[in-house]
């Protein structure tokens, strides 16, 4: 019977040597295979074409001889070590390199340095992971042979974006510290307190700039860099009394004792005048600067200032004019008077307050109330009248949770409450009028210059008609020469009109779709909304609602927390 056996050739792989002899069982390539799966060498790769040859040629040398004789030795390499193979993939926009392994038949495994050698040549030359490449290393060791492994190797870096510069103040302003009062030992907070922190000396570092940064650069797998957008900058504003330190361009300090206010990117100082309190022993207060009363305004005083006017106290019954800000940590509290069943244009409250800036009140009631900016009451808003450029918020500084029962707002953006409306359902009105009537005032001015370009650019088209219409005796081409580029001109500047309205139009309705009342809690039959020529209002108690205007009507949205 012919012997079989798997034996270690010079190059370490493995031949199959075949010791012909007449008689016996018969060698295929299936006892092969079997001798092969019974072997130390399974894992090798199989060279299946070199095994039919051994067979083939064993059976060639066994034709001739006779039983029991021996033939000549057959060997073939059959089985191969093959090491493993690694491919390295880069992305398309070369922010990751993967690499492939197909594993080991028996021949040497791929080590995390192997790994890394092969990336590098491939290209790859920047973000490597330690970690995956140990981590690949092991796995394709582990995997069956000739089996695939794929892991990302390395990664990019995305540049990161520097950051814009910023204005930062170094003291605050009357109204922010009125908003935070100083403490008693017992915890509670004393609103009159305003003390003398509010005022800054001469020299006093105000605000500073924070320089913007450049950002971090990025790279790709293949160290490509990639740079950053540097962040933006800002100017420090040296406002009223104030001025850039001579030691530190980025520093600004005041110039006066004085109140500090912020303005846009930097600060301003006005020239103060602080009394205890303004009744009839005082007299009004005229001041150019800004004002502190530590105390009330009483009934039938006038307080008018430049800049801004800081209240510790109440207000009540009188009138405060600001060219700034207005801030009462008390009330505001006019005499009660019945504007439900009196014309809105007709009534006349004890107590004004008006503001080029903002105003902040702890409460208000019966009061008018008027302003450029925003206004914003703590507890709630009773039975007032309100015209406003910016926003209406009633409730804490970062939740909208006070109460606004009955009066006539005119507001800006938007009008925000925890409850709206009364149970006794008192009228409460909201009109957004202002921007309308702005952008409706610069619809009909285009539309007064637009018929004056319509009416020339028909006259001179009517000319040129005529014109064209004369016999050739009579033809006048170097009239109509000068005639055409003149109804061009018009006929263009027609159009650039048309285009204007048609972008004040399309703004006016975006303007309209963009306002709303907000009651995060109720919101009470008897609420009205205005918004141009539309109206409605509310005919029974909501939960947390929004009324808005869309698609030329009130409606009234359920606010959904999430």
């Amino acid at each position: 019977m012919t012997k079989a056996s798997l034996i270690s050739n010079n190059k370490n792989n493995i031949d199959l040597v075949l010791e012909p002899i007449k008689g016996g069982d018969t060698i295929s390539a299936l006892t092969i295979k079997e001798l092969i799966d019974a072997s130390e060498f399974k894992k090798l790769r199989l060279n299946n074409g070199n095994v039919k040859n051994a067979v083939a040629e064993l059976n060639d040398v066994l034709k001739p001889l006779q039983d029991k004789k021996t033939g000549r030795t057959i060997r073939y390499q059959v089985l191969e070590r093959v090491d493993a193979k690694i491919n390295i993939t880069i992305e398309s926009d070369e922010m990751g390199a993967k690499a492939e392994i197909t594993s080991a038949q028996g021949g040497k495994h791929l080590s995390a340095k192997a790994i890394l050698t092969a990336a590098q040549e491939a290209g790859v030359k920047k973000g490597f992971s330690k970690e995956h490449l140990i981590q690949l290393a092991q796995l394709a060791a582990k995997e069956a042979p000739n089996n695939q492994v794929d892991m990302q190797i390395a990664s990019g870096r995305v540049p990161v974006n520097g950051k814009d510069a910023i204005i930062k103040p170094l003291v605050e302003s009357a109204q922010t510290r009125i908003l935070k009062p100083k403490k008693r030992e017992d915890g509670s907070v004393d609103m009159r307190d305003l003390g003398d922190i509010i005022c800054v000396k001469v020299g006093d570092p105000l605000a500073k700039k924070v320089p913007l940064t450049q950002g971090i650069q990025g790279y790709t797998v293949t160290a490509t860099p990639l740079s950053p957008e540097p962040g933006n900058d800002v100017e420090l504003v040296a406002g009223e009394g104030t001025n850039i330190s001579p030691k530190n361009n980025n520093i600004l300090v005041s110039e006066k004792v004085g109140l500090p206010k912020l303005i846009n990117n930097g600060m301003e100082v006005d020239e103060i005048y602080k009394i205890k309190n303004v009744n009839v022993a005082t007299g009004n207060i005229n001041f150019t600067g800004s004002v502190i009363i530590d105390g009330d305004v009483t009934e039938g005083m006038k307080v008018t200032a430049s800049g801004d006017i800081t209240v510790g106290g109440f207000v009540e019954s009188a009138t405060l004019d600001s060219g700034g800000d207005i801030t009462i940590s008390g009330g505001i509290i006019g005499r009660k008077h019945d504007i439900e069943k009196t014309h809105i244009t007709d009534v006349t409250m004890s107590v004004n307050i008006h503001a080029k800036g903002s105003i902040y009140a702890k409460y208000a009631q019966y009061a008018q109330i008027s302003c450029t900016q925003d206004v914003r009451i703590e507890n709630q808003l009773l039975h007032s009248i309100l015209d406003i450029n910016g926003r209406l918020w009633i409730g804490t500084n970062d939740k909208a949770n006070g109460k606004l029962i009955g009066g006539y707002t005119k507001a800006g953006s938007s009008v925000n409450a925890g409850m709206i409306g009364a149970t006794a359902g008192s009228n409460t009105i909201v009109n957004f009028e202002h921007k309308i009537l702005k952008f409706k005032d610069e619809i009909h001015q285009v539309e007064v210059l637009l018929k004056e370009e319509s009416d020339k650019t028909n006259e001179l088209k009517a000319a040129i008609n005529k014109l064209k219409k004369l016999p050739k005796e009579k033809a006048k081409p170097e009239l109509i020469a000068k005639i055409v580029p003149t109804y061009q001109y018009h006929a263009n500047k027609m159009g650039e009109m048309l285009n204007e309205k048609s972008t004040l139009e399309d703004s006016l309705q975006a303007y309209m779709a963009s306002v709303y009342i907000e009651a995060t809690e109720k919101l009470y039959h008897g609420v009205e909304l205005i918004v141009g020529d539309f109206n409605d209002r509310t005919r029974r108690e909501y939960g947390p609602s929004k009324m808005i205007y869309r698609e030329r009507k009130i409606l009234i949205d359920p606010i959904v927390n999430t």
